[in-house]
Formats: C-alpha cells, structure tokens, sequence
C-alpha cells in the first residue's frame, strides 16, 4: 500500500512492525508440537464425559487466532473491518464462557492495534475518497494515534474479573451438547464445600485449634422458616482430622422416587416447601439443601446438577453464583412420626443393614479405652438410638463449655478424647465430632456434616446467612430400610450464642435533670450570678455548703439509683417468669426449674445427666413432672420442633413451693427475684 506522504508511510510501518512484534510474541507462547497431544487429551475427555478444560485447546486456539488474524491483515485495504469483528466475536465468547482472564491476555494486545486500524482507515485511507474539502493528513495521523492512546489506557480500568454474565448458562449448554450429561466423582468438583470456607480450620487437615469468625455475608435466603443447611458430609474419622470422601453423582436434581414417596406418605403430597436460596460471594460448587430435600433447581435451567444418594449432597460442576431453589418437606411434620417410629425399634440394625452402614459406624484406632467407658455407662440404660442421642447430646450440652478458643490439639491425641477429658471446651466442630463418634461407639450409625444454621431472624423479609452462621453437627440414621437420617446438634453457631444470650443485668439510663456526680459542676441548682453580679436566689452558698449539697446528692442518687434499679429488676424477672409460663419453646423454663431445684439441693453432680439427677427426688409427683419436661427439652433439642409441656405453672409452684419450705419465704423471695 503507498501513502501520499511520509507520514502515510510511517503509520503504516508503524502498524506493520506493532503487528509484527505481536505477532513473534504468540508464536513464542505456541507449543506446536504439543498440539498433537492436545487433540487425544480432548478426545478422551469427551469420551470420558467430563468437561473440556482451555488448557486442553489453548494451542490450536492461539494457532487459529493468529493464522486467521495473518489471513484478514491483507485484507485491511478491501474491508479494514473485518479482522476487528472475528477477533472481537472470538474474545467475547471466551469471555462470556468463563475464560475471561485468558481472553484478557490477547485483549491487552490487540485492543491498540484494532484501535490504531479503525482510527488510521477513518481519518486516511477513507479520507483519500472525498474530494469536497481538503484534509490535514499530519493532524489527521496525531489524532488517530492520540485515540488509540486513549482507548488503550481506557481498557486497564475495565474489570476482566467480572464474571460473564451468561458463563454458567452458555458452558453448560455448549458443555452439554459436546458431552452428554453422565456423573461426576467428587475428585472433580471445583470448590467442594467446607468449614474451612468461613474461617474455622480446615477438617479435612487439622480439628480444633484457636479461630476468629467474622460476620461476611454468604447467602440471603427467602423462605418460610430456618432450616439447617447441609453442604458437606464425611465419615471418615482419623483421629486427628475428618477424612472427605470422594462420591459419585449422578446428573439428577431430585431424591430417588422411593425416598420421595415415603416422605409423602409422612406429610402429603402438598406439603413441600420452598427455600430461594442467592450466594452473595463466589464459595462452594456444592448446592445448600436441606435433611429432607425433594429436588434442586437453579434459577439458571440450562446449568448442570448432580446429585449424591449416599451423603444426599447436590454438587454443580462449578462454582455455584447463581440463585437455586431448594424444595424441602417440613421438618416438624417429618420429626414427629420419624421420632414416634423410632421409640419403638429397640432391635438395632439387623446384619444387612449394619454391613450397609458399616463407614458410618467406623470408630477408627485413635479413640481411647476412656472415651468407650464413657459412653457406655451414659448409653447403659438407653433402649433406643434416639434415646442414646438424647443422652449423649444432653451430657455434651450440660458438661462441656462454648469457646472459639479451645487452643491446638497436641500432636498425637485423639481429637475426641482430647475434648471430653481434656479441655472440656470447644465450638461446633468439637461438639459435632465428638457426639458423631460417641453415637458410633454406641452403636448408632452417624455421619458428621459441615453446612450452615440459618439463624432466625428476618432482615428486609430475607434471611441474611453469615460466616457467624456456619456449623457442625451430627446426623444419626433412624430409618434403615429408607435410608432415613435426622440432625442431632450439640451446641450452636457463634452468632447464635452471642445475639441470643441474655443479659446478666441491666443498668437503668439516668434521668433527666439529675445531678450527675462525677461532674456535680453541671448541677442546675446551682445559681449562676447575673448580669449586675449579684445572685437571683436568697443568698450566696458558701464552699463547705456546696461540698456538703453535693454529697448529699451523691448518696440520694446513689440511694435512688439503687432503688430504681432493684424496681426494674424485680419487674423483669416478674415479666420473665410470666412470659416462661407462655413461651414456645421450653429449654428457658427448664433452666428456671433447674435453678428453683437447686435451691433445694437437687443439683446435677458430675457426669450425672438431667434424668439421673431427676431419679434422685424423692417426692414422686414432683420426680414425674420434672423427668417428663426433661424428655420434653430432649425432643425440642433435637427435633427442632417446640416441646411440649403443659403443666408449667403446676411445677413451678411445686418447686419454688418445697424451696420456701426449706429456705424460707424472705431468703426464696430474694433469690426468686434478686438473686
């Protein structure tokens, strides 16, 4: 091509060598010799059935761009615009496919040539053609290097880390087309779920040891009530850390129709509930569902699910941003026949079922001759599995502390034993995999699962879920020949122990116009002289006067303060009593009736739990009635449901009644309501 002047000429050279540099600079990052190798390695991934990675055709891509890029460049003369366009269309689809960071590494390149080429054609080659007004070509050439400039620095500020906004939907239907759906094994789930995620250590490396949570946002959720969400499940217990055990999915959204079927024999067909679930931060592959899940659905209908049996875990071939709806079956509904059902099977797992459920009755070596004394004499008198939840979990509840502190496991203890007679303190991780191993010795086959607990509360009609929120617990098989399992939980979550703990004490604000004695200068009672110096009150007070009014006023409100207080106190525990008598939910009450059977000596010694204490009353009505609310704050505990008590304000009376008996009314009254 042959420019009318010098300038001409120097842009095209200019244009003919940027090329030329990037073009050497490809050629250097193309293994062409690998790119045989390449073509088998995505034969057989298609053959395979699993996703085709960019790595596996970056060559032959980079080889197609710059022989296509090459081909097009002489055409720049006849159509300057069409080199722009493929290349354009090619990066944009890596783009919105999810490969936007390799897509960025050419666009850095040839987004200052593609400049340069439309600038320089509109304001020379196209200027040539008109022949209605002269051109500055000089000006003209400066103006189209100055845009190129401009447009190149433009693009630095572009974020390439926002994710495509169709990367999910086009892959999957591409993915799709090439690769017929077939499973997955958990090896190749991108970001497979842990507690680890929300900074608790990582289970899979190391239990326990010291954390600090913070209160990130992860999900909001839309729904009709809190559930636990359920994204990890493991089994396999090495003593000083879980195992994670790789599954196989398979490509459904839903439960097996046998499972579905039960359940709906439960609570009907009409029953079923729907919780919208949106990630607020990129974290997990695995999809949230909960213990009673009927089917998943992204809200994006063309992405892939799979889906586990097993652990009953839904997994996406890639990280989950997208909103998905979780259908479930209500947990009180199902709890109250599961629980009536397994009341009655005190025959244990029968041979086939126990070889069935052999991983989640594992023990492991690492559990001590202590840890099997322990629970053996707990489980003693425990007919059923769910009696020997109850048990175990009630005797983790009321022996053993919360902290987020608990220290490190020293090298060579068992996790368990290092808990349950060692530091005697921990968070849900400890609780959770200590109850796990607990059930297993007794003979129950639990798995340990990793998720969130929902905390319930509405913020703006959603339910915000934080890293505060993310738990361990347990869950224990209560129906073997469904496959059937319930959650059993320990302790609760870090957010749920701090905003829902009570306050010892409350200090009443001060009132309006009162002295103040740490400043007794701000007392209005003190007259201030005016403007002809003399004083609008009768007389001047003198010094010692004002020392004595003010410790006078000091003692009265102090005096005042503490009248006021106490008033208030004695109010609140009135209005608190009042409101036990009428809560939903009973584990509150309890801990009232605890503290009024302390008073007559009726204290849960060490290693006792409740209903041994219980045991121990000799007043048979009143053994009766407090052994019947302990059984109702198991069920609530580990149901989720509220327990059922009706006979409150009977037993009540009853015990603080005997109290006054032994204690008297005036030392009763102090403790009842100061105290």
């Amino acid at each position: 091509m042959k420019g009318e002047n010098r300038y001409y000429k120097l842009g095209f050279l200019f244009l003919g060598l940027l090329s030329a540099y990037l073009l050497f600079h490809q050629v250097k990052t193309i293994d062409l010799l690998a790119i045989p190798t390449d073509v088998g390695v995505i034969n057989s991934t298609i053959m395979e059935g699993l996703d085709i990675q960019f790595d596996d055709f970056a060559n032959i891509l980079k080889l197609m761009m710059l022989v296509g890029a090459t081909v097009l460049s002489v055409t720049l003369y006849i159509f300057p615009y069409n080199m722009v366009i493929l290349d354009m269309g090619l990066l944009l689809f890596l783009w919105i496919v999810d490969y936007y960071r390799n897509s960025y590494e050419y666009v850095r390149f040839f987004i200052p040539v593609w400049a340069f080429s439309i600038f320089f054609y509109r304001t020379t080659l196209l200027d040539q053609n008109t022949k209605s007004f002269k051109v500055h070509r000089k000006r003209r050439l400066t103006e189209a290097m100055v845009l190129t400039l401009v447009v190149t620095l433009g693009s630095f500020f572009i974020d390439v880390e926002a994710k495509g906004i169709y990367s999910d939907r086009l892959w999957n239907y591409f993915n799709g087309q090439v690769v017929p759906p077939s499973g997955i094994n958990g090896r190749n789930i991108g970001d497979p779920f842990g507690i680890g995620l929300t900074g608790y250590n990582d289970s899979d490396t190391i239990l326990g040891g010291d954390i600090a949570i913070d209160n990130t946002e992860v999900l909001h959720v839309f729904g009709e009530e809190a559930i636990y969400l359920r994204g990890a499940v493991k089994s396999t217990y090495l003593g000083d850390r879980w195992q994670r055990d790789y599954r196989e999915y398979d490509p459904v959204s839903q439960v097996p129709e046998e499972k579905m079927a039960f359940y709906e024999e439960i609570v009907g067909t009409e029953s079923a509930r729907v919780l919208e679930i949106r990630p607020v931060v990129e974290m997990t592959s695995n999809l949230f569902n909960g213990v009673f899940t009927k089917e998943m659905m992204f809200h994006n209908h063309l992405a892939l699910l799979y889906y586990n049996a097993q652990d009953n875990l839904f997994t996406s071939s890639k990280t989950v941003i997208n909103n998905y709806y979780l259908t479930y079956y209500p947990e009180e509904q199902m709890l109250s026949t599961l629980f009536s059902r397994a009341r009655e099977d005190v025959g244990g797992l029968s041979e086939a079922y126990a070889e069935r459920y052999e991983s989640y009755l594992q023990v492991g070596e690492t559990i001590t001759d202590r840890t099997v004394e322990l629970v053996n004499s707990l489980v003693a008198d425990a007919p059923t599995s769910l009696a020997k939840a109850y048990v175990l979990g009630m005797y983790l509840m009321e022996n053993y502390e919360y902290t987020l502190t608990p220290g490190d496991l020293p090298e060579g203890a068992d996790f368990v034993d290092h808990f349950l007679f060692e530091v005697q303190e921990g968070y849900c991780v400890y609780f959770g995999t200590a109850l796990t191993m607990m059930l297993r010795i007794a003979g129950v086959p639990a798995r340990y699962v990793e998720g969130f607990k929902m905390f319930d509360e509405l913020e703006d009609g959603k339910y915000i879920v934080k890293n505060s929120d993310a738990h361990a617990w347990t869950e224990i098989l209560v129906d073997p020949e469904n496959d059937i399992w319930v959650t059993v939980d320990a302790t609760g979550t870090p957010r749920e122990l701090l905003e829902t703990e009570e306050p010892e004490g409350e200090t009443p604000e001060d009132e309006e116009g009162a002295v103040d004695p740490l400043n007794p200068e701000n007392d209005p009672s003190i007259q201030e002289p005016d403007q002809n110096g003399g004083f609008n009150g009768p007389g001047i007070e003198t010094e010692e006067e004002r020392t004595e009014r003010i410790r006078r006023n000091i003692v009265l409100s102090s005096l005042g303060a503490m009248v006021l207080f106490m008033g208030l106190w004695m109010s609140y525990r009135k209005l608190r009593i009042k409101y036990l008598m009428k809560e939903a939910k009973l584990l509150r009450y309890y801990k009232e009736i605890i503290r009024g059977l302390s008073l007559v000596y009726y204290r849960k010694e060490p290693g006792e739990t409740p209903l041994e204490m219980a045991r121990r009353i000799k007043d048979d009505e009143l053994r009766a009635l407090v052994e019947e609310l302990i059984m109702a704050v198991y069920q609530e505990k580990f149901s989720g449901e509220p327990g059922v008590f009706t006979k409150r304000q009977e037993l009540y009376d009853d015990v603080y009644g005997l109290a006054k008996e032994y204690r008297g009314d005036i030392y009763i009254f102090f403790k009842k309501y100061i105290g």
